[in-house]
């Protein structure tokens, strides 16, 4: 991925954060948009560190979106967006889960 479609996952993301954040709707979209910037960055990316590694940069890639989100929200609306962004977090993607009989 280039840094050109890096920046555009996460401005994506920022844009779908603060209307959800403002108006209350196009969650899924706001939730979409946020994990397509966090498989983009690689928080997702399975390594030594197992799931806490996972947890640990997913945490950080969110904490830069919600930075990215100061200059356009009130107090109570950053309030809005760190909580979902926790919720969006806590919830990793399981990889390589194959049932097996």
């Amino acid at each position: 991925m280039t840094d050109n479609e890096y920046r555009k996952t996460r401005k994506a993301a920022v844009d779908a954060l603060i209307y959800w954040a403002k108006t209350g709707m196009r969650q899924f979209t706001m939730r979409d948009a946020v994990n397509n910037h966090l498989e983009a960055s690689g928080a997702n990316r399975p390594s030594i560190g197992g799931t806490e590694a996972i947890l640990a940069r997913r945490k950080i890639a969110a904490n830069r979106l919600a930075i990215d989100c100061l200059y356009a929200l009130s107090k109570d609306e950053l309030s809005k967006v760190d909580r979902e962004l926790e919720d969006i977090v806590e919830n990793v993607p399981k990889h390589g889960c194959v049932m097996k009989r």
